[in-house]
């Protein structure tokens, strides 16, 4: 037994068994969870917060249950997830811990590992990805980590489904190895010993002993220590500060990874000859040289999303989606026309062709565009470009209280902000998630894309430009509402969040994934058009054909809806929605979003049944576009970020925010575009001038700031930043 190490007792599995499965993010535990408990599965919150908990049986025995915890580094917590994940852990009491372990960064996912060593329970260590490993030539011996850790180590594939009988058998089986807990500094370890005492009634005393040594808050507060008790805490750590120095709980990290380090250099070899992963690396080198260069990344990214929009909206998509919408909806109607020929019941006929028809079908319209462009997205995540996406928006997101974890969020909200929101646990500051839960919902949703893609089609002469442009605008507000918020937010303090991500390597997509990912998107719109949409349609229906007498009437500027409508059409006149004399019910469209973003073309398609052509303006139409995209998101998302921000206050201030947001952009793009349409020369003469007097504004500053300057040196005399004596 290697002398980093002390063997604890030898346990055995009860006859019902509860694992954990526990790890780093992106090990493949989620795989493995979804592997071993097929369709036995339930997805809750953990008690007390809103963050998701999975829960199922293993499908070969239900008596095994199996909880996938939170994606965590380390068992000190930063983050909302780590703090789940180390609670459950802590007092959860699973009767074991499968650590999965990603096979090709062996070292970093081994931290955690060692720290679950110290945990009074059963581990056993599941090495996963070993496909992946193989490819880059990387060759662990597990008979030797065994050795170091004393537990037992199963070679797995959880994305082939390799190994995985064998891992199950021997946890079911019982019996588990004893493990070994690594050894520190003599200062360390008499530490531990002194704070046992304090410990011997806690569960995991080791661990406890250890981070009271560290002088964990967490940990104190959770012995709920009394003040002599305190006193021998605060005592301990002042004895490890005068050994070890200031940051304890660093030094003893360091040893843990210089001992996690001695280990993989001798249980693990790389071997690369022949590997086909070492061109791969080369190729993503010479790749990265181009695409993460710092004048061509940005450029580079308009351009494929440029090209992404043009083929979903515009060519291919637009073909489809016009295929739909001319030939398919009008030939359902008029096999319902001529089923109601000669039956006198023109309300039914009118519920189906003008209400259910209309609306459903005015959606499902829009699927092949939207299951292209996610099919488009999916090949950019699964190809690793969306990874560098991240990377090269943390440094600019930064300058305006947000970060990369941000954007990963917002990446997401492409595709529901539900899930973009609750996403947002994962950031630490206060400060940084809350902004990112009040501008997620800028991004053009699924359900936004029905929007921006009908609008496209029919009233901005289905110019691809024109969604592009929405795309990259919510992009610009992102920015912009990050800048107004970091404002107001200047004066609150909080710890900050540092962003890591790995960079893969480039890998071409399976077609499988992403034609499985087009039909999730795709089914997921389709069944939300099979429940939310056609509720919503019945009843906009109900409310259009019937006046506030609740008698039938055939002119809907008489129904109960005209009446609601032209109460708040006033409200967004000065943003253009009455262009075409039709305020009202596009002043309704925006309300009805609320259930769902997709029943604002429902509701036009219900309300203008000879279609969008003539009812508006070209500008008015992009202003009604751009306000939809930025207003309040639909009732899913508004009540998730009420959740998720703890509070009713923030979330009221969320959704205070982007009201306020839609309706002043919306607003200065329609009556900017109306000075420039009707006073074209005078608008290029004005933007002229401001655009000359702010380049003179930046050159003048220059200019005083590095009057006469030659030096190119760091300790010029005008460099207000310099503390050299020697500046002339």
């Amino acid at each position: 037994m290697s002398n980093c190490c002390q063997t604890k007792s030898t346990t055995t599995a009860p006859s019902k068994l509860t694992i954990a499965l526990c790890g780093n993010p992106n090990s493949g535990k989620t795989t493995l969870f979804n592997n071993l408990t097929g369709s036995n599965q339930k997805v809750g919150n953990w008690p007390g917060v809103t963050v998701e908990q999975k829960l199922g049986s293993y499908k070969k025995d239900n008596t095994v249950a199996i909880v996938d915890t939170p994606g965590i580094y380390s068992l000190s917590p930063f983050t909302i997830d780590e703090q789940i994940a180390h609670k459950y852990l802590m007092e959860g009491k699973p009767d074991l811990v499968i650590n999965i372990v990603d096979s090709t960064n062996l070292e970093r996912n081994l931290f955690l590992t060692s720290q679950l060593m110290e945990l009074d329970v059963p581990v056993v260590v599941a090495l996963n990805m070993q496909d992946e490993a193989k490819a880059k030539g990387i060759h662990i011996n597990k008979d030797m980590l065994e050795e170091y850790f004393g537990c037992a180590f199963f070679a797995i594939s959880a994305a082939k489904n390799q190994g995985i009988d064998e891992l199950m058998a021997y946890c079911i089986a019982g019996n588990y190895q004893s493990k070994n807990h690594f050894v520190y500094s003599d200062a360390v370890e008499d530490a531990i010993k002194l704070l046992q005492p304090l410990t011997s009634t806690a569960d995991n005393g080791r661990w406890t002993s250890l981070k009271l040594a560290e002088k964990d808050k967490t940990i104190i507060k959770m012995l709920n220590l009394d003040e002599s008790q305190k006193q021998l805490v605060s005592t301990t750590h002042q004895t490890l500060k005068d050994t070890l120095g200031d940051i304890v709980s660093a030094q003893v990290a360091e040893q843990r990874y210089q001992k996690i380090s001695a280990i993989v250099q001798k249980a693990q070899t790389i071997d690369t000859t022949g590997v086909k992963a070492e061109k791969a690396q080369r190729i993503t080198e010479k790749i990265d040289k181009i695409v993460l260069n710092k004048w061509l990344a940005f450029p580079i990214f308009a351009l494929i999303m440029s090209l992404v929009f043009v083929v979903s909206i515009g060519t291919l998509g637009g073909f489809l989606t016009d295929t739909i919408n001319d030939s398919l909806t009008p030939w359902m109607q008029e096999v319902v026309n001529g089923w109601f020929a000669n039956a006198n019941v023109e309300w039914l006929r009118s519920l189906i062709v003008d209400g259910i028809i209309a609306g459903v079908m005015g959606v499902v319209g829009f699927v092949p565009q939207i299951m292209l462009l996610f099919g488009f997205i999916a090949i950019l995540e699964a190809s690793g470009y969306m990874s560098r996406i991240a990377f090269i928006t943390d440094k600019l997101l930064n300058k305006i209280g947000l970060g990369g974890r941000s954007f990963v969020s917002m990446i997401l909200g492409c595709g529901c902000s539900v899930p973009a929101i609750m996403a947002t646990r994962t950031i630490k500051n206060i400060n940084e998630r809350n902004a990112t839960i009040t501008l997620t919902p800028f991004m053009p949703c699924s359900a936004k894309l029905a929007i921006i893609s009908s609008f496209t089609t029919y009233i901005l002469d289905g110019n691809a430009l024109f969604a592009i442009s929405f795309y990259f605008l919510s992009i610009l507000a992102v920015i912009l509402g990050g800048l107004i918020m970091k404002v107001f937010n200047r004066k609150k303090t909080n710890a900050s969040d540092t962003f890591i991500m790995e960079l893969p390597t480039y890998r071409a997509p399976a077609p499988t994934n992403v034609l499985k990912q087009m039909w999730e998107r795709g089914r997921a719109f389709l069944i939300k058009a099979g429940t939310i949409i056609f509720t919503a349609s019945v009843v906009l229906w109900l409310v259009q054909s019937f006046n506030f007498r609740f008698e039938f009437v055939t002119d809907a500027n008489d129904s109960i809806l005209a009446g609601i409508g032209k109460l708040i059409a006033p409200l967004f006149a000065p943003l253009g929605f009455n262009d075409g004399g039709y305020g009202w019910q596009y002043s309704v469209a925006t309300l009805t979003g609320l259930a769902a973003k997709e029943v604002v073309v429902s509701t036009l398609e219900i309300l203008l049944p000879a279609g969008l052509e003539g009812t508006i303006s070209g500008l008015g139409a992009y202003s009604f576009v751009v306000y939809n995209l930025l207003t309040v998101p639909c009732v899913a998302a508004i009540s998730a970020s009420f959740t998720e921000q703890g509070n009713w206050k923030n979330g009221l201030k969320s959704v205070v925010f982007q009201l306020l947001a839609a309706y002043v952009v919306s607003l200065a793009i329609y009556q900017l575009g109306s000075l420039a349409r009707d006073y074209t020369t005078e608008f290029v003469v004005s933007v002229s001038i401001i655009a000359i007097v702010f380049a003179l504004y930046f050159a003048i500053r220059h200019i005083i700031k590095n009057r006469g300057c030659n030096c190119e040196c760091d300790h010029c005399p005008h460099n207000a930043t310099c503390t050299r004596d020697d500046r002339k």
